[in-house]
């Protein structure tokens, strides 16, 4: 069977979701998005229809649906369409040349299901993803960001809620540094099932809970972290339940955010009292850790627990 391949090469600081939005428009199943290894500005988001079901109307759609984004604000420039064929034998291991161990740092690398990799150093934290569940697997700068700042800050944690897990590795991750009591939520029942497999292939992580449920809606209880990576637009909307369910001395990490929302991120914030004690920036994207203002000012501004 041959099988075409849509790409949409985007800018870093573009939205990925409003490409994989105008792919489920034409009829596409689903999306993977990956980094251009070859231009590091980039971003590729792809979709795969089998020759049974593509044919040139999916693509004249796709970009019909591209074309109207400017009327809504959205800069077009440096988006690129492509499209390419793959055989069985192709399809099967086109995804995986994007794939490798990524080393988050030198306590943390993310490794594909199918790499024997080994770990450098005896207290090196090893996370097993399968990337074809494509839901973060730690290439994006999003995640890539968001598990540095994780790091950072889950010392003695010993709770987290995980809001729009994904594939899960948030919560891995979390395992992994010590922390015992773990919930994460998702919306997308694909990103649930996605989520306990990955979970699975990590021992000492199969009793993590994983729900499919919207935000923290009808979440009852605090934790130590909360962390979510997931779009600014969505942040915004669960921003005021965020204190209710932190406990005293918490930490919270956001990202998912294109540098051009962090303002307005870090505005809300503030309103329920919260201030921003680090930023991190890459390749337009910001991840944040914020804390309460006041419990900031009683231990003179530090982070580290």
């Amino acid at each position: 069977m041959i099988w075409k391949k849509i790409t949409v090469a985007i800018p870093n600081d573009f939205d990925p979701e409003i490409i994989s939005d105008a792919f489920m428009r034409v009829g596409a199943n689903g999306t993977e998005m990956v980094d251009d290894e070859d231009n590091s500005v980039k971003t590729k988001i792809n979709s795969y229809f089998d020759e049974n079901n593509y044919n040139e109307k999916i693509l004249t759609d796709l970009k019909t649906q591209l074309n109207k984004l400017p009327e809504f604000g959205f800069d077009m420039t440096g988006v690129e369409v492509s499209v390419s064929a793959l055989d069985d034998s192709s399809w099967e291991n086109e995804w995986k040349q994007y794939y490798h161990p990524v080393k988050i740092s030198r306590y943390l690398t993310v490794v594909p299901n199918w790499v024997d990799y080994q770990p450098k150093y005896s207290d090196e934290h090893i996370i097993v993803m399968d990337p074809g569940k494509s839901f973060g697997t730690g290439t994006h700068p999003t995640t890539y960001s968001c598990m540095q700042a994780l790091e950072l800050i889950l010392g003695d944690a010993k709770s987290l809620y995980d809001v729009g897990t994904g594939s899960g590795i948030l919560s891995i991750q979390a395992r992994q540094l010590g922390v015992k009591d773990i919930q994460a939520f998702d919306l997308d029942p694909e990103a649930v099932r996605a989520a306990k497999e990955n979970i699975q292939l990590n021992p000492g992580c199969e009793d993590i809970e994983v729900f499919e449920n919207s935000l923290l809606d009808g979440v009852d209880g605090k934790v130590d972290v909360i962390v979510a990576n997931i779009l600014a637009d969505v942040i915004l909307q669960f921003i005021p339940d965020i204190d209710a369910h932190l406990n005293k001395d918490g930490f919270v990490v956001l990202s998912g955010i294109i540098n051009e929302k962090e303002a307005l991120i870090t505005q809300k914030m503030a309103e329920i009292g919260f201030v921003v004690l680090e930023a991190f920036h890459l390749k337009g994207w910001s991840t944040l850790i914020c804390r309460r203002k006041e419990e900031f000012e009683a231990e003179d501004g530090a982070i580290l627990r």
